[in-house]
């Protein structure tokens, strides 16, 4: 993923289906509404590129840590952006985010 790719703060990431999604990216401790979203967790690695530890869904944005067993991996990993769509409906999250997860393989989502 490049910022040439990235327009007005959005980046489209594809899942393992093919589908394109697109997502805002914020820095990593912004808050956000309560709303049900998908999110992504990332660093940036040069000057265009991120790489991704973690993608996840959840019914409320706004709680945060939003994954807390998950709060050492990022770290160590150094995620300094977060990845968000807003999604009302759990199916949808759901399956947005295992498409995801089958094509970025994140680390942080290994057991």
């Amino acid at each position: 993923m490049t910022y040439r790719e990235m327009f007005g703060g959005t980046a489209t990431l594809t899942g393992r289906s093919g589908t394109g999604y697109e997502f805002t990216v914020f820095p990593r401790f912004t808050t956000f509404k309560p709303n049900g979203g998908v999110f992504v967790m990332g660093r940036q690695t040069g000057a265009e590129t991120f790489e991704f530890c973690f993608i996840g869904q959840t019914a409320d944005l706004s709680v945060r840590p939003l994954q807390p067993d998950k709060t050492s991996c990022f770290q160590r990993f150094g995620v300094d952006h977060i990845f968000i769509i807003e999604e009302p409906d759990a199916a949808s999250r759901a399956k947005v985010a295992a498409d995801l997860i089958g094509a970025y393989q994140p680390s942080c989502n290994a057991p």
